[in-house]
């Protein structure tokens, strides 16, 4: 719904608004007397377009305009006149406004009117999305983030040629490293548990780490729905993906398929680093049993990133050579609309759709109103 204030001193200004407009449920309108209740109204509740009067008495449309901006700069501002001059278009031109209004008009004058507010004011949101983007990984999420990636890569160069030590004789930096390789692994595997203390802090701690843990928690029946609905978009059975928020089930289920592989690589890890510990109270069979846990789930951990994150992350199409979420933290307004549309539309109060006005589909790899101008600096 579009919400819009009108400001005028003339009643049948104001009837004719409401008159032409209030009866549609795409707007809701607003009508003030005076150039000075219309910057009250601005100041306590957004709007949409503000269509104000330029000759009032006390404040004018020109004062309505430049105060306005001030406390509602996402808000669209159209002039109304009865004396029209090039010199007054100018001057409310170069305030921000939209458009200029001279009356009287018609009822179908004013929506033409209204509709070309709200085409300007779409289209400077979307250059102010397009630049500036949208917020995927806060500062703290993308440290956690490399924190993970040097430690996992550590712990792959130096374990791989443990389980492969006539493939890999050699290549390790150089012959017989096996005490460098073995530090390098527990240094790094001491980092990963610290990684993992430090994200279990930060998702019960803080804000951002609950709306996060908020959002990846599967969701059922929905998920489970999205899975099959992809499969068969995948099938070419269906031809729309669906609509997905801030995770879909593939990042859920990769996500969840981590902490339980770090789960797993850390306590067969320990049972292996402090093995003389553990034959006290255990029998040597844990022993074997943690070296077949460790040594598999460091080949599926391997082979899922290599295969299965890399691809939906980096390599797919729209992406390649590489998503710089990792980087700088955000994704295109391109990309929120296509993978996450009904994050888009909770983020901003807007439906998930491009410059033409078709409605996206959603995807499978990562989604008007009063309530947009408040959120949209959270985006």
């Amino acid at each position: 719904m579009t919400t819009i204030l009108v400001a005028d001193d003339e009643d049948s200004i104001l009837q004719g608004f409401t008159a032409a407009l209030g009866g549609q449920d795409a707007y809701a309108v607003t009508t003030v007397g005076s150039g000075e209740e219309a910057v009250a109204r601005l100041a306590a509740e957004p709007f949409d377009l503000v269509f104000t009067d330029l000759r009032m008495p006390g404040m004018t449309g020109i004062d309505v305009i430049r105060e306005g901006r001030k406390t509602r700069p996402d808000a669209e501002f159209v002039l109304m006149t009865g004396y029209g001059s090039v010199g007054t278009a100018v001057d409310a031109m170069k305030l921000g406004a939209v458009d200029y209004v001279e009356k009287p008009f018609r009822a179908s004058e004013l929506v033409r009117h209204v509709r070309k507010a709200e085409r300007a004011r779409a289209e400077r949101i979307r250059r102010a999305e397009e630049e500036r983007g949208f917020v995927r990984f806060t500062p703290g999420m993308r440290f956690q983030h490399v924190v993970l990636m040097l430690t996992f890569f550590v712990l792959t160069v130096t374990g791989v040629p443990l389980m492969f030590p006539d493939l890999f004789r050699g290549v390790f930096f150089f012959e017989d490293s096996s005490l460098l390789r073995s530090i390098l692994h527990r240094v790094a595997a001491v980092g990963l548990m610290l990684a993992c203390v430090l994200h279990v802090v930060w998702a019960i701690v803080t804000d951002e780490g609950h709306a996060n843990i908020r959002a990846i928690l599967p969701r059922l029946p929905k998920d489970l729905f999205d899975f099959f609905e992809d499969i068969g978009y995948c099938l070419g059975l269906r031809k729309e993906r669906p609509k997905v928020g801030k995770y879909n089930w593939v990042e859920k289920f990769e996500y969840f398929a981590l902490v339980w592989g770090t789960i797993v690589k850390i306590v067969s890890g320990l049972v292996l680093w402090f093995t003389d510990a553990v034959l006290h109270v255990a029998p040597l069979w844990v022993i074997d049993l943690a070296k077949v846990v460790h040594r598999y789930e460091a080949i599926l951990a391997i082979l899922s990133v290599v295969v299965w994150h890399m691809y939906t992350v980096h390599l797919r199409p729209g992406t390649f050579p590489m998503s710089r979420v990792w980087l700088d933290g955000k994704i295109s307004r391109e990309d929120m609309l296509h993978h996450h549309p009904l994050e888009y539309e909770a983020l901003t109060g807007r439906p998930a759709h491009d410059e033409h006005g078709a409605t996206h589909d959603g995807g499978a790899a990562h989604g008007g109103g009063a309530a947009a101008d408040g959120r949209e600096a959270r985006a």
